[in-house]
C-alpha cells in the first residue's frame, strides 16, 4: 500500500474506530497485576485485529493512542507516555510482519499467530524497560517490580494473541466486511513464479 493510501477517508474512519475500540477494550476488562502497578486487559486483541485486517499505520495509531487514552481514563496517566510508545510499536510490528508474510503466501492464520506472538513479546519487553525506567524517578516502581510484572505481561500477551487471532480469522471470512475494506489475506501473485514451458 502506498503511503498516500494510508490516509484515505475510509482508512482514517477505520483507524478512528479501532482507536476507540482499543480504548474501550482496555477499559472494560481490567485485572490488576498481582505484582502491583499496571493491569491486565484485552486492548491488545483489538490492536492485533486492526493489524491483521487493515494496515501497519492504522495499528500504530490505534494501538498507541487508544491504549494511552485508556491509561488516562482509568487513572494510570503516568503510564500513558510509555504506553503510547510500547503499544504503538506493538501495533506497527504486528502490522508490518503480517503485511510482509502475506507476500510469501503464508496461510492467514499462521501469519497472524507468528506476527502477533512477536508483537506481544515486544509488548512485554517494552513494559519491562518502561517500568525499569520509571523506577529511576518514581518510588512506586523498581527494577524488581519490572521483573515481577513481566510474567503477567506475557500472560496478557498470550491471552490477547489467542483472542486476536480467532477474531481476525472470523472477520476475515465475513465477505461483506472484506469486500468493503478491500481485504486480501495474501498478496496477489504477479505471475513471476510461473515457469515458462520449454
Amino acid at each position: 500500500m502506498k503511503a498516500k493510501n494510508y490516509f484515505t477517508t475510509k482508512n482514517i474512519a477505520f483507524t478512528a474506530m479501532f482507536t476507540a475500540l482499543v480504548t474501550v477494550a482496555t477499559c472494560v476488562i481490567q485485572i490488576p497485576s498481582p505484582a502491583g502497578q499496571g493491569y491486565i486487559n484485552l486492548g491488545d486483541t483489538m490492536i492485533f485485529v486492526c493489524a491483521a485486517l487493515f494496515n501497519p499505520v492504522a495499528a500504530l495509531i490505534a494501538g498507541g493512542i487508544g491504549s494511552a487514552l485508556a491509561d488516562v481514563f482509568v487513572g494510570y496517566a503516568f503510564y500513558a507516555p510509555y504506553t503510547l510508545v510500547v503499544k504503538g510499536i506493538e501495533g506497527l510490528v504486528a502490522g508490518l510482519l503480517i503485511a510482509g508474510l502475506k507476500k510469501i503466501k503464508m496461510p492467514f492464520i499462521v501469519n497472524c499467530i507468528i506476527s502477533t506472538v512477536i508483537a506481544a513479546l515486544w509488548m512485554s519487553v517494552g513494559y519491562f524497560l518502561s517500568e525499569s525506567l520509571l523506577g529511576l524517578y518514581n518510588e512506586g516502581f523498581s527494577f524488581g517490580l519490572a521483573v515481577a510484572n513481566m510474567p503477567f505481561n506475557l500472560l496478557q500477551g498470550a491471552i490477547n494473541v489467542v483472542l486476536g487471532v480467532v477474531l481476525a480469522t472470523i472477520l476475515s471470512n465475513v465477505k461483506a466486511l472484506t469486500s468493503f475494506i478491500d481485504f486480501k489475506p495474501q498478496a496477489k501473485s504477479d505471475g513471476s513464479d510461473k515457469t515458462k514451458q520449454q
